[in-house]
């Protein structure tokens, strides 16, 4: 049984210690990642096409406001939980600059993805979201679709499953992050990044089911999450994080099983042999082992099953009235009163570029309004579903690094209920937080830290968190973090900004900085800003 002591050794070892143990992670840009593999059982050739268009219907609903009741009535029979799959977790374009996986809607740690997407229909129906295929595949149980799978203890699959299925008119979803999709020279990082992910792919969902009107649920409940975690393991190899299970009320129902168009399932055997056989050979590994015994108590939580909760806040109510959305006249909110459509939104969101072979992300001096700190900090200000994670997020610290931003002179300001309270004027303090970033600026890699005007940092009391909340606080500490972050970058998008999730900083560095109390230790930041380069991409919506 993982106790309190041993999630404690393990977050100190992989957060504030892990420089003084000499336990940095070895991480390459390089390497290969599977987090574009299917699992095996969802490599068929049938499933349900995802419902073309979502894009169309995004620019109906100018930002934050949800999508009309008439564009929502027009929809097809079925196409509800497509679309809203879409614009929750769907590819938006593809950058040939970019050394990593596709943009998305959601934003990503290291760019690479790995939380994946399982759906439950009311008639047993099972199937993964392949947004390559752009299609719900359905999960087989036959062994013929590849070798992958070891049907040796596949017998009850069905009855284990039968407590997720939803009740008629509504879906279940099923989401996790698949460890093994990260390098192994990430180390014990691996757990923390695929939980920051899970988070963040939580407020994703919420967010797309508030624009098409769709209520959601996180049930928490250790006999609901066991038989979300069998579906996982029978999907294939690979070592996953606990699900998250979320209701999508009144989402259903899905379109009939289908033959899927373009593909006849072969020929993914020698394709993706070599990411089959990494899954296979990581999913063994000492620091997987340990990630899933310090997750096991998040796995045993039972707290019920939590309110439907609002991901996008009102934010007409924090606007004066002379900053409201009258028409949409411009898509750059900085120019105007006009505010940007959801389609655009979604396809600004981006962790930052830089030019082709040059890793890092760049950023140019820019003046920002005070109407982009209003949005940040009101998506800031939203709880998390269930209940504890909102209990979690009253205890982190959160601060930000100000400059050229509301008028305010740049330095340090605590945020508290929605507010900002300046700590520490200074006006140097973003170029010293440069210096000291994961990958300073060299001649081999780019850092716009420097010219960014926000840098949002969480911090909490580690020791305080894990006696409060036993064994499971750490771990839905980062679950926070990637709620809170999604929303961030959410807001940075609607303003035509970057925003880079970042877990490279020296904790010890951030703490004296930022004077926080020595039990304090900074968790996650968020870096905001106005990217340098920029070039054409690939549309990469359906």
């Amino acid at each position: 049984m993982t106790t309190t002591t041993d999630v404690r050794l393990f977050a100190y070892r992989q957060g504030p210690l892990r420089t003084g143990l000499a336990e940095l992670p070895l991480g390459s840009d390089t390497e290969p990642t599977t987090s574009t593999l299917p699992p095996a059982r969802a490599r068929g050739t049938r499933g349900r096409p995802l419902p073309a268009g979502t894009h169309r219907l995004l620019a109906d609903a100018p930002y934050p406001q949800p999508l009309p009741a008439d564009a929502l009535a027009a929809l097809g029979p079925g196409d509800l939980a497509g679309h809203l799959l879409v614009c929750a977790l769907g590819l938006q374009r593809r950058e040939p600059s970019h050394q990593f996986n596709d943009h998305r809607v959601t934003a990503s740690v290291r760019s690479q993805f790995p939380v994946h997407a399982f759906v439950l229909a009311p008639d047993g129906s099972r199937a993964y979201l392949d947004v390559y295929r752009h299609a719900l595949v359905d999960l087989v149980d036959d062994a013929d679709v590849s070798d992958d799978v070891d049907d040796s203890d596949s017998g009850g699959v069905e009855g284990d499953l039968a407590e997720l299925l939803p009740a008629p008119g509504d879906l279940t979803v099923v989401l996790a992050a698949r460890f093994t999709d990260l390098p192994v020279t990430y180390g014990r990082l691996r757990c923390t990044l695929s939980l920051l992910e899970l988070g963040i792919n939580l407020r994703a969902l919420h967010t797309a089911a508030d624009l098409l009107g769709v209520p959601v649920r996180l049930r928490s409940d250790a006999a609901l999450t066991r038989a979300a975690a069998r579906l996982l393991e029978n999907s294939g190899p690979g070592a996953w994080s606990p699900p998250l299970v979320v209701t999508l009320e009144g989402a259903g129902p899905l379109p009939s099983s289908r033959r899927l168009p373009g593909t006849d399932g072969s020929g993914d055997v020698e394709r993706h042999a070599w990411e089959r056989g990494l899954l296979r050979d990581q999913s063994g590994q000492e620091s997987l082992r340990e990630a899933d015994a310090v997750t096991a108590p998040l796995a045993a939580l039972s707290c019920g099953t939590g309110e439907p909760v609002r991901s996008v806040p009102d934010l007409a109510q924090r606007e004066p009235a002379e900053h409201r959305p009258a028409g949409r006249e411009s898509a750059d909110p900085d120019a105007g009163p006009a505010r940007p459509d959801w389609a655009q939104t979604l396809w600004n969101r981006s962790a930052g570029r830089t030019r082709a072979g040059l890793p890092g992300f760049s950023a140019r001096p820019a003046v920002l309004g005070a109407a982009f700190l209003r949005d940040t900090l009101a998506w800031l200000e939203v709880p998390a579903p269930g209940p504890l994670l909102p209990e979690v997020g009253r205890r982190v610290r959160t601060r930000v690094v100000l400059q050229r931003t509301a008028g305010l002179p740049t330095g340090r300001y605590a945020v508290t209920r929605g507010h900002v309270e300046c700590e520490q004027q200074d006006p140097d303090l973003m170029r010293r937080f440069a210096d000291a970033f994961g990958y300073p600026l060299t001649p081999a890699i780019d850092c716009g830290l420097r010219h960014a005007n926000a840098v949002w940092v969480f911090a909490a009391d580690l020791d305080g968190i894990l006696g409060e909340f036993g064994p499971a606080g750490w771990s839905l500490l980062q679950l926070w973090c990637g709620w809170a972050t999604h929303g961030l970058t959410t807001a940075a998008a609607a303003h035509g900004l970057f925003a880079r999730p970042a877990r490279s900083f020296g904790e010890f560095w951030l703490q004296r900085t930022l004077e926080l109390p020595r039990s304090t230790f900074p968790v996650f930041t968020l870096i905001c800003g106005r990217s340098r380069f920029s070039e054409p991409v690939l549309d990469m919506r359906v």
